[in-house]
C-alpha cells in the first residue's frame, strides 16, 4: 500500500509539473526498507504480552482487589473474586503458620512413611484416601505456597515431671520429637518434586519460583528440648549446617507448663511467665533465628517473652480472644503490646470451629483476621489453620483445597492485593528474615552458645522434691 501511494505522488507530480527533489530513493531501498519494519512489528507483537504480564504481575501489588460486579470510577480493573485469589496465589506464596501432618503420620499411619496415600487424588464418591484436611492433590488445589510442619509430641506427665520439671529430662518427649523431625525429613525427601525443606527466605523463594511448596517446621512446646539448649541446637542443625535450618520457631509451650514458661492450658500458674530458665532460651532461639511462638502460652508468658526476645514474635495458630473468651485465645492485652512494639511480628488465625466462635465458618474466620488487624495493623497477619490437627472445620474451609476461597472473601471485603500478599506469606516472611537479620548481627558479634544447664539454674540438689 505504502508503494502505490509512492507511485500515485510520482504520477500526480508528472501531471501538475511539479519538480520533485531530491530524487525518489530506489524501488529495492524502499522495500527492504518495508520489510525491515514488518519484521520490528513481529517481533514486538511478540513482546509486547510478555512485558504485559511483567507489569501486570507488578501492579497487582499495588491494586485495590474488586468484585467482578463493582463499577469503578477510578480506573482500577474490575475482576471476579475467585479467578482473581488463584492469580494471586499463583504468583505469590500461601504459607500456612501450622499444619499437622506429622500428627497424622504418626497417630494415624504409625509414622510407617510408605503407607501414607499422600499422593493419592480423591475417590469417586469425593472423600479423600488421606481422611484428613491435607494432602498433595488438596495442597495443589488449593494453590498451596507451602506450609510449617509441626513436629508435635504430648506433654509429659505433669504428675510425674516434678516441681521444678527437674524429671522432664527423662521422659520420651526428646526422642518422640526426634522421630517427627525424621518423618518430616522423610515425607519432604519421598515428594521432592512437590516440596522443598528450606531454612532460609531465599531458599523458600527459590523453591517457590520453581514450582515446589515452601517447607519450614516448628516445633510446637518447648517440653521437646528435654530442659536442654543443648537439644536445641541439635534440633535446628540436623538438615542443615548453617543458620538458619529449617526449624523455624519454637512454641514456647503446648497445653503444659514446662521448665521454661506458664502455658494457657487449665493449670495454675507455675512461673507466672517466664521461668528463670527462659532468658537463657529466648537468647538462644534469637541466636539460631528460631522465633518464639506465643501460641499456647499464658498471657504473662506472652507479654514478658514480647519485652525479653531481641527479635521478632509470632503466632503460628491463634484465634482472637474478643469472639471466644478462651485462654487458648489471644487477648486483646497482647495484640495491644504487639501492636506498641518496635519488634516485628505476625498473628497467624488459627481455623478451629471452637475457637472462632459465633457462625463457625469461613465469614467468622475472616472477622477474626479483621479484628486483629485493626489492632496489629494488616502487614501483621497471616494463615494459621491447625489443619490436620484440629476435629473440625469450619462450613467454606473445610480443607487446604480452599485457600482460594478464603482469599476470595478478603477480595470482596476490600482487601489490596499488597494487603492479601502479605496476608497469605509475605508478613510472615518478612517476620523470618528479620529473625535472620537479628541472627546474624549476634554472629557478627561473636555470641557464642549458650551452654547454660537445667542445673545452673535451679540448683544441682533440684531434683529433690522442695
Amino acid at each position: 500500500m505504502a508503494i502505490t501511494r509512492l507511485r500515485n505522488k510520482a504520477q500526480e507530480g508528472l501531471l501538475t509539473g511539479e519538480k520533485h527533489a531530491p530524487a525518489q530513493e530506489p524501488f529495492i531501498t524502499t522495500l527492504l526498507k518495508w520489510i525491515f519494519y514488518a519484521i520490528t512489528l513481529y517481533w514486538l507483537c511478540l513482546l509486547v504480552p510478555s512485558f504485559a504480564s511483567v507489569t501486570e504481575a507488578v501492579s497487582t501489588l499495588w491494586q485495590p482487589s474488586m468484585d467482578a460486579h463493582c463499577v469503578s470510577a477510578s480506573g482500577w480493573r474490575c475482576r471476579n473474586a475467585r479467578q482473581h485469589a488463584e492469580r494471586l496465589l499463583s504468583r505469590h506464596p500461601l504459607i500456612d503458620g501450622h499444619v499437622d501432618v506429622p500428627v497424622q503420620a504418626r497417630y494415624r499411619y504409625g509414622n510407617k512413611i510408605d503407607t501414607i496415600p499422600f499422593d493419592q487424588p480423591v475417590f469417586a464418591n469425593g472423600s479423600y484416601p488421606t481422611l484428613g484436611h491435607v494432602d498433595i492433590p488438596r495442597l495443589r488445589a488449593g494453590k498451596s505456597g507451602g506450609f510449617f510442619w509441626s513436629a508435635y509430641v504430648v506433654c509429659p506427665n505433669e504428675t510425674t515431671v516434678g516441681k521444678n520439671f527437674e524429671h522432664a529430662a527423662t521422659d520420651i518427649a526428646v526422642r518422640d520429637t526426634l522421630e517427627q523431625l525424621d518423618v518430616i525429613k522423610q515425607m519432604t525427601d519421598k515428594y521432592h518434586h512437590d516440596f522443598a525443606l528450606v531454612g532460609s527466605v531465599d531458599a523458600a523463594r527459590k523453591a517457590f519460583k520453581h514450582g515446589q511448596m515452601i517447607s519450614f517446621i516448628g516445633i510446637e512446646g518447648a517440653h521437646s528440648i528435654g530442659n536442654s539448649l543443648f537439644a536445641l541446637r541439635t534440633y535446628a542443625s540436623l538438615f542443615s549446617n548453617t543458620i538458619p535450618g529449617p526449624v523455624r520457631y519454637l512454641t514456647l509451650t503446648h497445653t503444659c507448663h514446662n521448665a521454661f514458661a506458664d502455658s494457657a492450658g487449665q493449670q495454675p500458674p507455675r512461673w507466672n511467665g517466664l521461668s528463670p530458665f527462659a532468658p537463657a532460651l529466648i537468647h538462644e532461639l534469637n541466636r539460631l533465628a528460631i522465633v518464639p511462638d506465643l501460641s499456647h502460652v499464658s498471657d504473662d508468658t506472652a507479654l514478658q517473652t514480647i519485652d525479653v526476645t531481641r527479635g521478632p514474635v509470632m503466632l503460628s495458630h491463634s484465634a482472637a480472644r474478643t469472639f471466644k473468651d478462651l485462654p487458648r485465645n489471644v487477648p486483646d492485652s497482647v495484640l495491644n503490646k504487639l501492636a506498641a512494639s518496635d519488634k516485628d511480628h505476625v498473628v497467624m488465625i488459627n481455623a478451629y470451629p471452637g475457637f472462632i466462635g459465633g457462625s463457625e465458618d469461613l465469614e467468622q474466620y475472616v472477622e477474626h483476621i479483621e479484628y486483629v488487624s485493626n489492632i496489629v495493623g494488616k502487614d501483621h497477619v497471616g494463615v494459621g489453620t491447625d489443619f490436620d490437627g484440629i476435629m473440625s472445620v469450619p462450613k467454606g474451609l473445610e480443607d487446604v483445597s480452599h485457600y482460594p476461597d478464603l482469599v476470595a472473601e478478603l477480595v470482596k471485603r476490600g482487601w489490596s492485593d499488597r494487603e492479601i500478599v502479605g496476608f497469605v506469606g509475605e508478613n510472615v516472611l518478612r517476620v523470618l528474615e528479620d529473625a535472620e537479620r537479628v541472627a546474624h548481627k549476634m554472629q557478627k558479634d561473636d555470641a557464642q552458645p549458650d551452654n547454660t544447664s537445667w542445673k545452673d539454674v535451679f540448683g544441682s540438689d533440684a531434683h529433690q522434691e522442695l
